[in-house]
């Protein structure tokens, strides 16, 4: 009998500024996913672990999830592509590394030595003694039953671990992710998978960016549909249900533009909007009509803030 609940998410390239941060130099960026794994925990183990993992990822995706998690009196994990599976109150270092495209990210130097983000997230767990630490986790708890919130990139690199998870153990586990992310999803485990879509972007209350989307999604699963609680066919009937009256929003034409580009328009705007970061990338995406994934706006955000210190 299912009596538990936990919520599992992935770490955010937004960070709380704590100093100092474990980073990759060029030179370190060679090799497989073994080479840069053991050359990355050596350098994190020379950072301290002085915060709680809970407490070190800020932005709307973390917030959504610690608000599920305590409205289920659960627990919150949280997918590191740098730590690995890490429990929200474990004491982390701050670092910069992601298998998701912006600041720090690992893919560039995987595609050159032909591994992939699944080949990354075995070797740097199986270096740190915990191999496929998701499946493990879901096979040992069986009365918990796992919220899984990802986006495409994090689900992608846990495919293999997914893929242990134990037949029996599967009707405890619903994943919120995009449809992109859907892809990545074994036909094993397609029936975990909840199947919601943009028109989420229709519900007052529930809009956001993509980087949020599962989140937000599995916010609404448990808030308004008490889904938790239903059977894995019940919870796809109460979901199309809710979205079937909804509409899929029209998403206007953005165009493309380099850092220098964007950086000038950021600087023109500063004043404006109080330099206030969401007002900024609400700016550029609904005003400017610019193209700026929301890592990439955060680090050129930054940029501009230090400049006017």
């Amino acid at each position: 009998m299912v009596e538990r609940f936990g919520v599992i998410t992935n770490c955010t390239a937004r960070k709380r500024a704590i100093d100092p941060v474990a980073r990759l130099q060029p030179a370190d960026l060679k090799g497989g996913a073994t080479k840069i794994a053991t050359r990355w925990l050596q350098a994190t183990a020379s950072i301290d672990s002085s915060t709680y993992a809970g407490d070190l990822y800020v932005g709307r995706a973390m917030s959504e999830s610690k608000a599920v998690a305590s409205q289920l009196n659960g627990s919150l994990h949280v997918i590191s592509a740098g730590l690995g599976l890490k429990a929200q109150d474990e004491l982390v270092p701050n670092y910069d590394i992601t298998v998701a495209s912006g600041s720090g990210s690992l893919l560039p130097a995987l595609a050159r030595a032909n591994s992939t983000a699944a080949d990354w997230w075995q070797e740097l767990n199986a270096i740190k003694g915990t191999p496929m630490p998701l499946s493990r986790l879901i096979n040992r708890c069986g009365e918990t039953r796992f919220l899984l919130a990802l986006p495409s990139a994090y689900v992608d690199m846990l495919s293999r671990d997914l893929e242990r998870i134990k037949d029996e153990a599967l009707a405890r586990l619903y994943i919120f992710t995009s449809s992109s992310g859907a892809k990545f999803v074994s036909d094993r485990l397609a029936s975990c998978v909840l199947t919601y879509d943009e028109r989420l972007e229709g519900l007052p209350g529930f809009a956001g960016t993509r980087s949020d989307f599962p989140q937000r999604a599995m916010r609404h699963f448990v808030e308004q549909l008490q889904g938790h609680r239903l059977t894995h066919t019940s919870a796809q009937d109460a979901v199309q249900a809710c979205l079937r009256s909804l509409k899929r929003p029209l998403i206007p034409h953005r165009e493309r533009k380099s850092d220098s580009e964007i950086l000038d328009l950021l600087r023109a705007q500063w004043t404006n909007h109080g330099g206030s970061s969401s007002r900024l990338l609400r700016y550029l995406r609904d005003t400017a009509l610019v193209a700026c994934e929301q890592s990439r706006f955060g680090s050129l955000w930054r940029q501009v803030k230090a400049e006017t210190r």
